[in-house]
């Protein structure tokens, strides 16, 4: 069983405009989804065919509405409730742009966190692998995931950890390490204090080598953009780059290729199927309209042309 947590998730609504007047009234039609990383996570294992549950906090009747939503969309799912309103993020895509209004959530207290984290521990004991993804809500402080990952480590699931800043430095000086991590290029410059260049990817290794803050992560896997990604692993370089694509909507497309990794990685699959399998979720995720969602009747073609080299 894979297990996937959102701590802070959201009703996630679209607008779709074909221009944006500004001062002036704009009449849509809303798209409402289950939002939050770990959930566009959990409808991409689901297409995938994994036995798979969602879990995080949900607080309300915004978080009523959620579980709603998610029972909509097949999502089985067991959060531990709250006394916050869930909170509610709109993205208006209008003339090629997006721009987003993302609601910081609600504020978490000590003893709903302490619930919440008696629950992970007997779901992740049912769990072969665990992915934690996105920001923290107001009132857990950034060694959430650290402890998280300590849980479920010890029950012996892996931990494949989305996050940045102080969550993901937490999380890599705990005791016990994520199994993988995957920042952007931007977000390991940040926490390295040095800039990093896609087209340096030795020095991207060497950077990492040098930190002992990674030191016991199996996969430690970099995002790049348009440049792919690189991967490495068990002393391995790789490097990822996926077939280009007319782009439809790229939101959740990292979200997918978490999704990816943790699906080829419960099943055991090799090094090189792992970073084919993610990166093309990400790539199929930004060829649907739906955001956390696969066209996977063009599976095989987009899977096939992901190219995986050893450096």
């Amino acid at each position: 069983m894979i297990l996937t947590v959102t701590m802070n998730p959201s009703i996630d609504t679209a607008y779709h405009l074909e221009k944006l007047a500004v001062d002036d009234v704009n009449r849509v039609e809303p798209v409402k989804t289950a939002g939050g990383k770990g959930l566009n996570v959990t409808r991409v294992l689901g297409q995938l065919g994994d036995d798979v549950v969602a879990t995080g906090l949900l607080g309300g009747h915004m978080g009523e509405f959620l579980a709603d939503l998610m029972d909509a969309d097949g999502v089985t799912h067991d959060f531990a409730p709250i006394t916050g309103e869930s909170r509610i993020c709109i993205a208006v895509l209008h003339e090629g742009c997006q721009t987003e209004f993302l609601e910081s959530g609600p504020v978490v207290s000590e003893k709903e966190l302490e619930a919440f984290t008696e629950k992970f521990r007997a779901l992740a004991a049912k769990a072969d692998v665990v992915t934690m993804s996105g920001s923290l809500p107001r009132g857990v402080d950034a060694g959430c995931y650290a402890r998280l990952t300590e849980i479920a480590g010890e029950l012996g699931a892996k931990v494949l950890l989305d996050t940045s800043g102080a969550s993901l430095d937490a999380a890599l000086v705990g005791t016990v390490k994520p199994y993988l991590v995957k920042p952007n290029l931007s977000e390991l410059s940040a926490l390295l204090g040095r800039e990093l260049s896609s087209d340096d990817v030795l020095g991207i290794r060497d950077a990492i080598e040098s930190d002992g803050r990674f030191d016991g992560v199996a996969w430690v896997i970099v995002s790049m953009g348009a440049a792919g990604s690189a991967a490495f692993h068990d002393g391995e370089i790789f490097r990822a780059v996926p077939p280009r694509i007319d782009c439809v909507n790229a939101t959740g497309s990292g979200d997918s290729t978490v999704a990816g990794f943790a699906h080829a990685i419960a099943a055991e699959a090799e090094p090189a199927e792992v970073l084919r399998c993610g990166n093309a979720c990400g790539t199929l995720n930004a060829m649907d309209p739906k955001t956390g969602h696969l066209p996977m009747e063009r599976w095989d073609e987009v899977f096939g042309s992901v190219q995986v080299s050893k450096l």
